[in-house]
């Protein structure tokens, strides 16, 4: 029975712990800055980067990347402290500094060379502190005093040996095994506390005015006065506890790293804020070493892993590890008590800070909704009506979404849920379901109720809806479906400021009424690009309307001049809400403190703290390499000069910020080869892979939050040219092509000059054999003409012997008859018929064109393709004008008279179409 009244008092205390809004811890386990498990110490530079004595050496971290340096001699590293631009470390045996070199890295110097005499067996360097112009290097057994501007060091052993040492502004204080304490003075100890004075081991030690207080490991907390210890009864939450360091806080308040039981943080009274652990966010309970760097985060070094607690965040970050809780899908403040609606059911906090299921609500909580002074539940189940601790169920229409106050009528509530809209009413014996909407039994996640009775439900797998009521609210008398917007996944619909807004990845929408539907709004979709789209879902509050994006948490709200809406961004990483998309719950309590449901827990959002510290971005690392070469350092200033080969360049940057909610940005471009502005990216690392050779700058810039970094970083370098694009080649290169061109152009020369000789000679030789050719052709034409003369001529002296001997005949038989003893008159008339029959007009006429032929050839040709109409007669007087006869000279040789002449020359100028003023025989020579 016993154990379990243990266990039960154990778990309770396990959930009362966990149920703590906490600052932020970002954790940093020994895989991810690959180096030892435990960290004794840590320190920072004035640029910010933070140094950690690690078990396996020094490491540094800059925000952005871990770097590992090994401790000079393979041993533990104990101590760190930073001063102006030196890192000094203490391990066994030995103690010196590190410096910063051209390229980044750090190296190392020892300051125990010449104090090698003065060291004892196993020394060991515990703790580094500043005291005046020195820094004082603590062992166990002794002090070494080191003056940097002199190189001094001097040693300082007290008898009983050194335990912890403490600065108390300008104090130093030690204390030792025999639990006394000491002040460091001058270069002499004095006693403070005698031997065996202190209950316990001495912590820490700070200031309130004039007086010294000190805690003990395990003992408490006390008050010097004088040369004895007053116990205090300031931090009683430390009576079982085994404390290992302390620290006192910049804003107020301690920090006490214990043993076995994480960090304890308090204010400035002395009250407990928080308690962290492992199960609530440390690497590990045993802590090892404690450090506020400047921007006020608590860095715990612990037995396994490094820890930074962001105690200024604005965010606290409530976290179920158990499991109870689950995803928060909803939230609300009512009646001064906080509720979350979870895949789990519904909780409320209790007075021990933890969250208490309510009874018979088991099961998916969508919505929680607050009107006139009542909080409704919209669940799977249906909706409840929670009073206190307890829910009653008022409606059992399955899976309620979303409630909406009828306008103008306070006891009716609109609701949407799995299968389309009912109404809850108040009546006389509170709220109950009155009626399910006929008409649309659609599942109505998104709703929104407008004056006159209409109403808009966005359905993710269908679009976009527009209804209208009749009075009573019982059925739907007009329904439309929107063409436009298109249906989207996560879309979300809303309505803010006497508008509504659908918003998908398609862009934002806004509603102009219930006939046109919605248009896409200019304005709204150029604050919020859709690239930056993550989810649809928005939530409007009195003055803003809130949304997710992949930029963070934003919202827009009316300006102060304008009525148009402006966008504010927080820039609060999306992917660390850890929330479903689509179902982010976004819920003001007030103060303007916000809260954001998580997949374990939620988040409060303090927006008035949001930070906008100053910061600068620092090249913290330049290397080349080529090939299957490791990448080498560059210096990180000057303008180095890269061999080609060796073209591979990576740039490391860094912002030293370490928030885990608010992440630095980076923005570059390099000169030479784009001179655009990058996108804004979280990775602060750019690779530029084989670049080609030329001058080069690149710039660079950060944004954290709202805040644009104050510095530009500038590098400039050159990429050599290659030994085949080098000067010398191209000279080279110049000279054997122009050499090339010469050999070329002499050889082609000569070879054109012989083929031009060659191709003279054969033309001379063509040319030749044409000649002949065409005299050949000649004389064979004159040939073929003479010999056609020759027959033309042997015809025609053959028909004129033909014709003579003709004639001949012709005046033989006429002198015949002539001759004959008949009668003259008989005679005659036989002479006369002879004469008529050897007349032949057309044979003569064939010998007259033979003739005319032979002496003007074609001539009848040229006539017929010119008037084809034309008859033989026609030919023949044209052959007759050809010769340029006149009537009276063409008539006897047609047998006809002048004025018969005169006729076929008139009708042959109409057939030829002949103008009046054209002469018919001038038109027949020029043919």
């Amino acid at each position: 029975m016993r154990l379990f009244l243990i266990a039960i008092l154990l778990t309770l205390l396990h959930l009362r712990a966990a149920a703590q809004e906490l600052p932020p811890v970002i954790r940093y386990a020994p895989t991810t800055y690959g180096a030892g498990s435990q960290n004794w110490m840590v320190g920072q530079d004035d640029r910010q980067f933070i140094y950690v004595a690690n078990n396996e050496g020094l490491l540094e971290f800059n925000g952005s990347q871990w770097r590992h340096y090994p401790s000079p001699n393979e041993s533990v590293l104990r101590s760190v402290y930073v001063a102006e631009d030196r890192v000094y470390t203490g391990s066994y045996m030995e103690f010196g500094y590190w410096d910063r070199q051209a390229d980044g890295g750090l190296c190392y110097h020892s300051l125990t060379d010449g104090v090698t005499g003065q060291l004892l067996p196993d020394e060991q360097f515990w703790d580094i502190l500043a005291y005046g112009d020195a820094l004082v290097f603590q062992s166990l057994q002794q002090f070494f005093l080191y003056h940097p501007a002199t190189g001094e060091i001097t040693s300082i052993r007290p008898p009983g040996g050194v335990t912890k040492t403490f600065r108390v502004g300008s104090e130093l204080y030690f204390t030792n095994p025999d639990r006394g304490l000491y002040a460091l003075e001058g270069g002499a100890v004095d006693t403070l506390l005698p031997p065996g004075g202190a209950p316990g081991q001495l912590v820490h030690a700070w200031a309130e005015g004039d007086e010294l207080f000190l805690q003990t490991d395990a003992a408490g907390t006390f008050r010097l006065a004088g040369t004895t210890l007053l116990p205090v009864d300031r931090f009683p939450f430390l009576s079982d506890k085994r404390i290992y360091r302390a620290l006192a806080l910049q804003r107020g308040g301690h920090a006490f790293g214990t043993i076995s039981n994480g960090v304890y943080l308090t204010d400035a009274s002395g009250r407990l804020t928080h308690h962290l652990n492992q199960v609530n966010g440390l690497t590990n309970n045993t802590v090892l070493s404690l450090f506020q760097d400047a921007q006020s985060n608590l860095w715990v070094g612990s037995d396994h892993g490094l820890n930074c607690i962001n105690l200024p965040s604005p965010v606290r970050k409530y976290t179920d590890r158990s499991g109870r809780l689950g995803t928060v899908h909803a939230s609300a403040r009512h009646a001064g008590r906080l509720y979350l609606g979870s895949n789990q059911g519904l909780f409320v906090r209790d007075a021990n800070g933890g969250f208490t299921p309510i009874a018979g609500t088991r099961g998916q909580v969508w919505s929680l909704f607050v009107h006139d002074g009542q909080l409704f539940c919209g669940h799977d189940s249906g909706t409840f009506l929670v009073e206190g601790d307890r829910a009653r169920l008022i409606s059992d229409l399955p899976g309620t979404w979303t409630f909406q106050v009828v306008p103008g009528e306070p006891d009716l509530l609109l609701q949407g849920h799995y299968r389309g809209l009912s109404v809850l009413e108040r009546g006389p014996g509170g709220w109950a379901l009155r009626n399910s909407i006929e008409g649309f039994d659609l599942s109505a996640r998104y709703l929104v109720l407008r004056p006159g009775r209409e109403a808009y439900v966005s359905h993710e797998y269908r679009g976009v809806y527009g209804l209208r009521f009749d009075p009573a609210f019982r059925r739907v008398t007009e329904l439309l479906e929107y063409p436009t917007p298109a249906k989207g996944k996560n879309a979300g619909l809303v309505a803010f400021q006497n508008s509504v807004y659908y918003y998908s990845r398609e862009g934002i929408f806004v509603l102009e009424d219930f006939r046109a539907g919605f248009r896409r709004s200019p304005q709204l979709n150029e604050a919020l690009p859709g690239p930056e789209y993550l989810s649809g879902r928005m939530t409007a509050t009195a003055d803003r309307l809130w949304f997710v994006s992949r930029a963070g948490l934003g919202y827009f709200h009316q300006g102060a001049l304008s009525k148009s809406l402006s966008r504010v961004t927080i820039p609060l990483a999306a992917n660390l809400l850890d929330s479903p998309l689509g179902y982010e719950n976004i819920t003001p309590l007030g103060g303007d403190t916000l809260l954001l449901g998580t997949a374990d827990g939620y988040l409060m959002l303090a927006r008035a703290a949001l930070p906008l510290q100053r910061h600068e971005l620092y090249l913290t690392r330049v290397t080349h390499a080529g090939g299957q070469q490791p990448a080498a350092a560059l210096p990180l200033t000057g303008e180095p000069r890269i061999p080609f080969g060796e073209r591979n360049l990576g740039f490391a940057f860094s912002v030293p910020d370490y928030s885990e909610y608010f992440r630095p940005r980076l923005q570059y471009r390099l000169s030479g080869l784009d001179d655009r502005w990058s996108e804004w990216k979280e990775s602060m690392t750019v690779n530029f892979p084989g670049l080609p050779y030329g001058k080069y700058q690149l710039e660079a810039r950060s944004l954290l939050g709202r805040r644009m970094s104050e510095n530009t970083v500038t590098y400039s370098f050159t990429i050599l040219r290659p030994w085949y694009a080098s000067y010398l080649a191209l000279i080279l290169y110049f000279l054997g092509a122009a050499g090339a061109v010469f050999l070329l152009h002499r050889a082609y020369t000569r070879y054109y000059r012989r083929k031009q000789r060659l191709w003279q000679v054969e033309q001379d030789r063509a040319l030749a054999a044409r000649e002949r050719q065409a005299e050949l052709e000649l004389t064979r034409l004159n040939n073929e003409r003479l010999r056609e003369d020759i027959e033309a001529k042997n015809r025609e002296a053959a028909l004129s012997t033909m014709n003579l001997v003709k004639k001949n005949e012709l005046l033989q038989q006429i002198k015949e008859e002539l001759l004959a003893a008949r009668d003259p008159q008989k005679n005659i008339r036989e002479v006369v018929k002879q004469i008529d029959r050897n007349i032949d007009e057309a044979e003569t006429w064939e010998l007259f064109r033979d003739a005319f032929e032979n002496a003007d050839r074609d001539f009848f040709k040229k006539v017929k393709d010119r008037h084809p109409e034309l008859t033989p007669n026609d030919l023949k007087l044209c052959a007759y004008l050809r010769l340029n006869l006149s009537s009276k000279e063409i008539a006897p040789m047609l047998n006809i008279s002048p004025r018969s002449v005169e006729v076929k020359r008139y009708r042959l100028r109409k057939k030829m179409g002949l103008e009046r003023d054209t002469g018919l025989t001038e038109y027949i020579l020029e043919i």
